[in-house]
């Protein structure tokens, strides 16, 4: 069965990244907003947000009409009924994301293929719910998902080769590069990266370079586009912080435990560039460190 139609459920910035791409390759999508306030909102946010690529030359027009012609928005969860592919791109909880896959199984037919986006959670966790277990998969797309290329297809405990094919069938023929990965939490790329932001707040806190200069070196020394912590403040560090705990419930090893500066920046609610302060303070032109981060963190 080919993947006609796809049901997105979520409208934050990865369900709406995610829909808008799946759009674009010209499949119908049912956009679903899982909170409370209108969906109009939601439509006119993407239609603004479009119209600024196609001023920036970032986008043809054309490409903007197809993908509002191809996205329905809805808070009916009901109406992703006929989709082939369902893709959960709701708040990073287990409990709530189970719920709504015990919800979908009484929706969709036994042939939809039902999938989480979460970044960190088990798979498996989710598909113990389901009683047609076959059928459930992680598509971990990355922020921003118009941009980036990679989707990790997480392979839980019973998923199918079946599914798998379908899958990445699917994230090729919306112009992805897909990679199959067993269902650990963190998967690939956060089990890499989350170590990695961590272990740069220790060298903060001992003293071993400033914010800017563990940054710099990083960037110039390993050739990554951007230091750890000014990947932490875009990630945001409340989820940075949540990775870190699912990552460190599931391997118990210290270099995932979270760091006290970590903890006490989430605390305040410096949650990165989101909230305008985080490591660094967006305030400020250029750009600078958090100044209260000069002092004593350790």
């Amino acid at each position: 069965m080919e993947i006609k139609k796809v049901g997105v459920i979520g409208c934050g910035t990865m369900g709406l990244g995610v829909a808008q791409v799946i759009a674009l390759a010209g499949i119908p999508v049912v956009s679903v907003k899982a909170t409370p306030g209108s969906v109009d909102k939601v439509r006119e946010g993407l239609d603004k947000s479009l119209s600024k690529s196609v001023e920036r030359g970032k986008m043809e027009a054309a490409a903007k009409d197809t993908i509002l012609a191809n996205i329905t928005f809805t808070t009916n969860e009901n109406d992703v009924a006929g989709c082939d592919l369902i893709i959960e791109s709701i708040v990073e909880d287990l409990e709530t994301k189970s719920a709504l896959f015990r919800r979908l199984e009484g929706i969709v037919s036994e042939e939809c293929l039902l999938t989480t986006n979460t970044s960190t959670l088990s798979v498996t966790a989710l598909m113990s719910v389901c009683k047609h277990r076959k059928r459930v998969a992680g598509l971990h797309f990355f922020n921003p998902a118009p941009a980036m290329a990679l989707v990790e297809i997480i392979h839980a405990f019973e998923t199918s080769e079946k599914t798998v094919k379908k899958l990445s069938a699917f994230t090729q023929k919306i112009g992805k590069d897909p990679v199959l990965v067993q269902d650990t939490t963190g998967f690939i790329v956060n089990r890499l990266l989350t170590p990695y932001m961590l272990n740069a707040i220790r060298l903060l806190e001992q003293g071993t370079g400033t914010i800017e200069a563990i940054d710099k070196a990083m960037m110039l020394g390993a050739a990554h586009p951007m230091g750890p912590f000014a990947l932490a403040d875009y990630i945001g560090l409340d989820v940075v912080m949540a990775m870190a705990q699912n990552c460190y419930d599931d391997a118990r090893t210290t270099d995932l435990a979270t760091p006290h500066t970590l903890q006490r920046l989430v605390q305040l609610g410096y949650l990165g560039r989101k909230s305008g302060k985080g490591f660094y303070d967006y305030s400020k032109k250029p750009l600078e460190a958090n100044s209260d981060l000069r002092r004593p963190v350790a």
